[in-house]
């Protein structure tokens, strides 16, 4: 065997080795490397995309997102949760007519600072006795008040959340005003009622943080597990940190952020911050429309939770793409009674 022979038999052995070609996402990780998300290799020299958390690893959802239910039944569950009782049971009624509302839980849950007006947070609770399900739906944010204090509470503090990380303040708060508003009791009483019935939990904005905490909450709290648990998110800001997203995804099957194209608010607040890099996360699985989200849009499933694919993509944000959803105006769309798309 000549020596040319040997080395066009070994080095591309020795190539293979030194890449890491047979190490996953999460081994190369381990062991102080980096993923390349682009030939997902391990510690490729020419790499455009590194991945370098394991949060960000490329992972197929454990459940399927279903564009169609995501129109009928999730779109009415944001808008019943953004308004008033009446008009929430008459969203139902006009697309999901099993599904009534149990109760509509109103809270102060202002900064508690004497100079600022009060804020209030609101939600839903509805009941589907036929197809066994219970919703918790949270209302976006209302006013500049409102949005002003969750914007400056991106740079004051943030709370524990149980033993599973830290989640920003002003959302940590806001749940609690919930739950002991009247939430504890209200979704103990149906769990109690209704024992076996799934969880829906869902919101838009200010909305989807509150339900990525409450959906934590009721399992963390013993109420329900996780596996009970649907949670689906419209326009979701980074709600915690990494190790309550890393908790988040590896607990829940089903969990879908909505993003719709350009949004500004799921990239706020931002991930790397001054003082404390790579602090905040999203959790999995983002679903991203670049498109207007017409009826037979396309969207694509991101393989990554919070890393450089799909909405992370975009430098150009809008606000018209954070109330539109669906094309639907969700500013507008739960005060009209969610009126059946044809």
């Amino acid at each position: 065997m000549t020596p040319r022979f040997l080395f066009f038999l070994i080095f591309p052995i020795i190539l293979l080795q030194s890449v890491g070609a047979f190490l996953n996402c999460e081994q190369c990780l381990s062991q102080g490397k980096h993923y390349c998300a682009d030939d997902k290799l391990c510690n490729s020299a020419i790499c455009l995309n590194k991945i370098t958390k394991s949060i960000n690893c490329p992972r197929t959802p454990n459940a399927t997102y279903d564009d169609v239910e995501a129109r009928t039944k999730w779109l009415p569950l944001f808008g019943a949760g953004a308004t008033n009782a009446k008009m929430a049971q008459k969203c139902f009624d006009n697309n999901w007519p099993t599904m009534k509302l149990s109760t509509r839980i109103l809270v102060n849950c202002s900064d508690p600072s004497p100079i600022l007006p009060t804020t209030e947070c609101a939600m839903i609770t509805a009941v589907d006795t036929s197809q066994r399900v219970l919703v918790m739906t949270f209302r976006a944010t209302v006013g500049n008040t409102q949005l002003g204090e969750e914007i400056l509470n991106y740079f004051v503090a943030k709370k524990k959340f149980f033993d599973i990380g830290y989640i920003f303040e002003f959302f940590y708060d806001a749940y609690v005003s919930l739950w002991r508003g009247g939430l504890e009791t209200e979704i103990r009483n149906l769990k109690y009622k209704y024992p076996d019935y799934e969880l829906w939990v869902t919101g838009h904005s200010l909305g989807a943080a509150l339900a990525s905490v409450g959906a934590s909450w009721v399992v963390k709290s013993g109420i329900f597990r996780p596996e009970r648990v649907k949670l689906m998110t419209a326009g979701q800001p980074r709600t915690g940190d990494y190790d309550y997203a890393m908790w988040h995804q590896n607990t829940f099957a089903y969990s879908f952020r909505l993003v719709h194209a350009h949004d500004v608010v799921p990239h706020v607040p931002f991930q790397e911050e001054i003082v404390d890099k790579d602090k905040m996360w999203h959790h999995r699985t983002e679903i991203w429309y670049n498109n207007d989200m017409t009826p037979g849009s396309p969207y694509k499933i991101c393989p990554e939770a919070d890393g450089l694919y799909c909405a992370n993509q975009q430098l150009d944000l809008s606000w018209n793409d954070h109330t539109h959803y669906f094309n639907t105006d969700l500013d507008v769309y739960g005060d009209q009674g969610c009126p059946k798309k044809t």
